[in-house]
């Protein structure tokens, strides 16, 4: 009968009990608290950045006014964040700051020193630290040919390098031709191409993405592949007359007089390391084993004699 009366006095002053008390003892009501604080505390970014360039990284410790905040950064692969910069939060605990990402990785914030945690449970009424947000880092490409000018069918060194630095693959093309490099720790990469004949080439590079950032390409301007050819000049005594592919010569026109070339088509011609672009204007020469006649004009552009070895890109 005791027994039985001792039980029912327990049963009652457990019915009695607060409703939070019964919360705190399940370990039901804390959780959910460091959950709502979670989700307001934020950090929010662009999710793609070029390496190099600047952009606002911004959030929010909602009820944490003028309080330092730690800006923590994670590359990719890496398993820990380490502090990068820091701000202050503003009067409604909002912040933002400016941030160079070099690699693509993760970034947070954390309040730098957050307030006292209760004694009884350890645990904190306002969330320190913000969720992750990922910006994707894509990735810049330098590529430049050693030489401009070159002779056919000789190779060229291309260079180049790729910033963040890291190893990875760059296809470099010149012209219609592709050839396979490696970026090293440092991200250079070179390797010697072979001109396929006289002509004007692009070059380009086409890094491949890696864990760090994106892929990018580069263009690195042309290079010219000239041969040599026999060439003289004409002009005196000849002006105002019309040449064979209907223009009117005169001493500033510029162009070239070639057997068999079409009218109009162009080329490059290049002497004593100067170049100068024209067309086919005429036909010509007959003389000897000439290929070119050029324009008094074309002449003095290029500081020509008489006669003698030029370089044309045709």
């Amino acid at each position: 009968m005791r027994r039985n009366r001792i039980r029912r006095r327990r049963a009652f002053a457990f019915a009695v009990l607060p409703a939070t008390m019964i919360s705190i003892g399940l370990g039901q009501a804390l959780p959910a608290a460091s959950s709502d604080t979670a989700a307001r505390a934020t950090v929010k970014a662009e999710d793609r950045v070029r390496f190099g360039d600047r952009i606002r990284l911004h959030g929010e410790f909602p009820e944490s006014a003028d309080a330092e905040v730690a800006i923590l950064h994670r590359s990719a692969g890496e398993t820990s964040f380490r502090r990068v910069a820091s701000t202050r939060t503003g009067a409604g605990g909002r912040w933002n700051t400016r941030v160079k990402p070099r690699r693509t990785g993760d970034w947070r914030a954390q309040l730098a020193s957050d307030e006292p945690a209760d004694p009884l449970t350890g645990e904190s009424e306002r969330d320190s630290v913000s969720n992750s947000e990922r910006i994707r880092v894509r990735s810049v490409t330098r590529v430049v040919p050693s030489k401009r000018d070159v002779i056919a069918g000789s190779e060229v060194e291309i260079r180049g390098q790729v910033h963040p630095a890291g190893q990875r693959d760059v296809v470099v093309t010149l012209g219609g031709q592709t050839e396979r490099a490696h970026a090293d720790k440092d991200g250079r990469f070179a390797l010697d191409v072979r001109t396929p004949g006289t002509g004007t080439y692009r070059v380009r590079a086409d890094a491949k993405a890696n864990r760090d950032a994106a892929g990018s390409k580069d263009a690195g301007g042309s290079i010219t592949a000239y041969r040599y050819a026999q060439a003289s000049w004409y002009g005196p005594g000849l002006y105002g007359n019309r040449t064979a592919c209907g223009q009117t010569l005169t001493s500033s026109t510029r162009g070239v007089a070639h057997k068999t070339f079409p009218c109009g088509s162009k080329l490059t011609l290049r002497y004593g390391g100067r170049s100068v672009n024209v067309q086919v204007i005429d036909r010509g020469p007959y003389v000897g084993d000439r290929e070119f006649d050029l324009t008094s004009a074309t002449r003095d552009d290029l500081g020509f004699g008489s006669t003698g070895q030029i370089l044309t890109s045709r």
